[in-house]
């Protein structure tokens, strides 16, 4: 690269650098002053004041104990819900000790691809 290449390019970075930190820290608020509160002391008074009535009711509803839960019914025995019986048989017919992976079904015993019949000039390839 030329060096004028080299310095275009170092600008650019630098340039996108900086303009990446300033718009971080727009975002997060660190440019803005931080000496002018921007809640009053009357706003934080009653937010306080809410809190405290908010954790009063949490200790009053812990140390209070839950409603009694209602009568569980008694249960009716069904015929449909019966215990079933499961009963496994097996089928007549032997297992002929063939895989999944068998190609059997092919008449080809030539490639084993199943599209040779026979021809062993026919490959596909250079005949030279």
């Amino acid at each position: 690269m030329n060096k004028i290449h080299v310095t275009v390019v170092a600008a650019l970075l630098g340039l996108s650098g900086m303009l990446g930190v300033a718009a971080a820290t727009d975002t997060v608020g660190l440019r803005a002053s931080a000496s002018s509160p921007s809640v009053s002391n009357a706003e934080i008074a009653a937010r306080a004041k809410r809190l405290a009535s908010a954790e009063k009711a949490l200790r009053k509803a812990r140390s209070s104990k839950p409603p009694a839960l209602p009568a569980v019914p008694a249960s009716r025995r069904s015929s449909a819900s019966a215990q079933q019986q499961v009963v496994f048989e097996r089928s007549g017919t032997a297992s002929s000790g063939r895989g999944h992976g068998d190609d059997d079904d092919f008449e080809d015993d030539d490639s084993g691809h199943g599209h040779g019949h026979g021809d062993d000039d026919d490959h596909g390839g250079d005949d030279d």
